[in-house]
């Protein structure tokens, strides 16, 4: 056989029509880098189409000391893909490569980047970098954690070491070189008024209805898990620690402890109204433009902190609506939280200013406790659909 010509070396790679998301190697071509951590990374790519089309893709891959356990992760999160389907405020899975090493995901491609840098961007670099550097100070003398800290920690340990990239984020912060440098972050130049920032809301309440319909529960819902595309539509992301209906956590592991309800940090339960509790916290990030949640309190001190009744403050520029909304997310109760749907309903039908920002400094917290909600009317109820 080795000497017949009859027979060639070639390493044998199942056809595309054994699973309609399986794609060959060879119509994947790897682009720059957008992304990075400990166990994965994401490229810009393009990937042939049988008919001779070429997209633009984001593929994510393992490294290649990827070990045996976060394989099976990984093809978790691809299977999970695969069920969450289509919508439009989600992100989508394009295609796979899963038959050999290195496992690929290729995903819908969101070239301007996620929420969170979006925000900061928003509210603009100097004041970020001297919130993150008063942050640090705070944590150098009393322990806590900075913004710089990874958002994932271990619930049995207290306050993590300082690191320069979060092991399970792929998508790096905006100030890394390497993210300016391949273009993968928001515009800063995008004027962000109180109708957007409503409909952002708006858009990924709509998202987390989808999974809730599909029985998904997400369980890592913030604002640097949300992805915007190339139009400005918004897609929740990052499936990586997702589950389908409600889920017990039994695996040692970081998790986003300033994003998790109680029960998600005592009992390990997670619903969907641990990610009910999520979302309000990414409410709050959209109200402070991406805002460090509970950044006075330390890692150990914030679970005590949460069943002490502590919540996070009503930003300023919040209205008092929004605000009743998200306690309302925040109850103790995970049955007495509202649904995805409900929150949705409550935000088609707002009739009052989501957020003030046209203001130039932020009102007083007491003296706008007193302002009326007919102070912020909306142009009109379809306002939320522009």
């Amino acid at each position: 056989m080795e000497e017949s010509p009859l027979y060639v070396h070639k390493e044998f790679e199942p056809g595309d029509d054994t699973d309609e998301w399986e794609v060959s190697r060879s119509r994947v071509h790897l682009g720059a880098l957008i992304g990075s951590g400990a166990f994965g990374r994401v490229h810009v790519a393009h990937l042939d189409m049988p008919g001779g089309e070429t997209i633009t893709v984001a593929a994510k891959m393992l490294t290649d000391n990827a070990t045996g356990e976060e394989m099976q992760d990984f093809l978790r999160e691809i299977a999970m893909l695969k069920h969450v389907g289509e919508h439009k405020h989600v992100i989508r899975l394009v295609a796979c490569c899963t038959r050999r090493a290195p496992l690929i995901a290729l995903l819908e491609h969101a070239p301007r980047g996620d929420l969170l840098t979006l925000l900061r961007s928003a509210r603009g670099r100097r004041n970020i970098d001297q919130q993150k550097n008063s942050i640090k100070s705070d944590c150098n003398i009393n322990g806590r954690p900075s913004e710089a800290d990874t958002e994932y920690t271990n619930l049995s340990d207290s306050d993590p070491p300082l690191e320069e990239n979060a092991d399970t984020k792929l998508y790096i912060d905006s100030d890394q070189e390497v993210m300016s440098k391949h273009h993968y972050v928001a515009e800063p130049a995008l004027h962000l008024d109180s109708s957007t920032m409503r409909d952002y809301a708006l858009q990924v309440a709509l998202g987390m209805q989808h999974l809730e319909a599909r029985g998904i529960t997400h369980r890592d819902l913030a604002a640097r898990n949300i992805l915007m595309d190339g139009a400005g539509v918004l897609k929740v992301a990052d499936f990586g620690l997702s589950r389908s209906g409600i889920y017990v956590h039994t695996r040692s592991r970081p998790v986003p402890l300033r994003w998790l309800a109680p029960e998600a940090i005592f009992t390990s339960q997670y619903s969907s109204a641990t990610d009910v509790w999520a979302f309000a916290v990414l409410l709050w990030e959209i109200a402070t433009f991406g805002g460090f949640p509970y950044a006075e309190l330390s890692n150990q001190e914030l679970p005590t902190y949460l069943t002490t009744g502590g919540r996070l403050p009503k930003p300023a520029r919040a209205s008092q609506r929004l605000y009743e909304l998200m306690t309302e997310c925040w109850s103790d109760d995970p049955n007495i939280r509202p649904t995805f749907t409900q929150i949705v309903d409550r935000l088609t039908v707002q009739n009052q200013l989501y957020v003030d920002l046209d203001c130039v400094f932020p009102p007083v917290e007491e003296n706008f406790a007193e302002l009326s909600e007919m102070d912020f009317p909306l142009d009109s109820a379809n306002d939320l659909h522009r």
